[in-house]
């Protein structure tokens, strides 16, 4: 009935409890599919004393190629009519996949979307996702919101997929599982959302210097999604949600993340910077890409430039007077 797919990359303090949450559902048709990533912990041997004793798991070790080469193969592999991910490091609430498949097959959706919990390192809850009731297909296409982006707290109809050859972009570690969700919505006929925030995600707390390196890649999803839509002739009508997309994915989060690394004072921030600038300029060049950037997203865009730079002007100013 459902394949649940784990990725998992050397992740031995947290595997088991992804894995013992899933063996724990009240949905008892699951088939578990964990692709271990090249680990070099000890999470492939816990994985594989789990399967032992679980024959509803299939372990399949991987040569290192990241998280959406894992999930891709996990989709090559599953048989269940249903598909959901999962995340190595998070969990899912006794009753999540049941009460999903049970309103996939009432209501006959491609796709069925559930709120989640965001967790601190000792489960202390951090703040909760809700997602309100849309009334059209189209309404739930939002990359604005926090449920959107993520795959794994939905599942998916294994037919959606396959009969639209639905993949994640490989070597893309930034926005990948976003461009996944458009094409996935894009080609669904009936999405429908539980309130219930089902899926915990685990918050991991560590510096900003990690979490910027790769951000630049959002920009190759936004080139990949403007080409997805023109090639499907649908182009047109979708242009505000690139424009959405092009906001605050390639223009308030990555300057979010510079206006965090510059307080903190991490090294190279700068290069990053002009790496943002370099890549906007790439995006201008193409097509009716001058259709998406409204002056709204002008005024954005240089707002960010100048609030960034006034932060560098008190620090100036804060050494001046120090000195």
């Amino acid at each position: 009935m459902l394949s649940v797919i784990i990725p998992a990359y050397n992740v031995e303090k947290y595997i088991k409890r992804c894995i013992n949450s899933v063996l724990s559902q009240d949905l008892k048709n699951i088939e578990i599919i964990v692709i271990d990533d090249g680990s070099k912990d000890k999470t492939s041997d816990i994985c594989l004393e789990i399967s032992k004793n679980n024959k509803n798991i299939i372990y399949k070790k991987a040569q290192n190629s990241g998280c959406s080469a894992a999930r891709n193969l996990g989709i090559s592999m599953a048989k269940g009519k249903y598909i959901a991910f999962l995340d190595s490091d998070d969990w899912v609430d006794l009753d999540m996949y049941i009460n999903m498949v049970e309103e996939a097959e009432k209501n006959q959706a491609d796709i069925v979307i559930c709120g989640f919990k965001k967790l601190d390192e000792n489960k202390n809850l951090l703040s909760t996702v809700k997602i309100p009731k849309r009334n059209t297909k189209d309404e739930y296409i939002d990359c604005t919101t926090e449920w959107f982006s993520s795959p794994c707290n939905k599942i998916y109809k294994r037919d959606l997929l396959e009969k639209n050859d639905i993949k994640f972009l490989l070597n893309i570690y930034t926005g990948e599982d976003m461009f996944f969700n458009f094409i996935c919505f894009f080609y669904s006929k009936n999405i429908i959302s539980l309130d219930e925030p089902y899926y915990n995600y685990f918050m991991n707390q560590n510096s900003v210097s990690n979490n910027y390196k790769n951000r630049t890649d959002i920009y190759i999803v936004i080139r990949e999604l403007i080409f997805f839509y023109k090639r499907n002739g649908a182009y047109e009508e979708n242009i505000n949600k690139i424009r959405e997309c092009f906001k605050y994915h390639g223009i308030m989060y990555p300057f979010d993340v510079l206006q965090k690394l510059s307080e903190n004072k991490v090294k190279n921030w700068k290069r990053f910077y002009r790496k943002i600038k370099e890549e906007i300029d790439k995006l201008k060049e193409i097509d009716k890409l001058k259709e998406i950037e409204t002056i709204d997203i002008k005024i954005y865009y240089y707002y960010r430039i100048f609030r960034l730079k006034m932060m560098w002007l008190k620090r100036f100013k804060k050494m001046l007077i120090e000195k």
